[in-house]
């Protein structure tokens, strides 16, 4: 089997992503990730296994949130899917290896993630690849969730 992590172009965004997350379903949010990719406040890379679409990872420059950015400091992964039968494979480990690379490559110093309070796998994913630091706890309209930090 072939495994490659590409960068997904924005004009790939409709046919590629609809793959791996429910775009439909989270509409508001899909039009914002492929404006952001337009614009270039968002990277996004998709891991693929004989060419189909298995999971993705993006990274965030502005957030209009300093907890989540800092300008050339810190960057946000805004959105880690893998795909309900490829979980727990090791591909959301990989995946943020990689866009911590990428993110050294570019010159920041810190990633900032937020998840859950009860999505406990998630949680344990990031505490493991280094996101030691809680840096919020909080509620939104999508219930409890807090922002960790990991200096790279």
């Amino acid at each position: 089997m072939e495994h490659q992590i590409i960068r997904l172009l924005p004009q790939d965004f409709q046919k590629i992503c609809p793959d791996i997350w429910d775009t439909v379903k989270h509409e508001q949010f899909a039009r914002q990730f492929e404006r952001e990719l337009y614009s270039g406040n968002r990277i996004a890379y998709i891991y693929q296994i004989d060419g189909e679409n298995i999971a993705e990872i993006s990274m965030v420059f502005d957030a209009d949130d300093p907890d989540y950015t800092i300008e050339q400091q810190r960057a946000y992964i805004s959105h880690l899917v893998v795909r309900r039968e490829y979980r727990r494979q090791g591909l959301g480990r990989e995946l943020v290896r990689f866009i911590t690379d990428k993110a050294i490559e570019m010159g920041y110093r810190e990633l900032s993630i937020g998840v859950d309070l009860n999505n406990y796998p998630a949680i344990k994913l990031y505490v493991d690849c280094g996101f030691d630091k809680v840096i919020f706890i909080g509620k939104d309209e999508q219930g409890e969730y807090m922002k960790l930090l990991k200096t790279v």
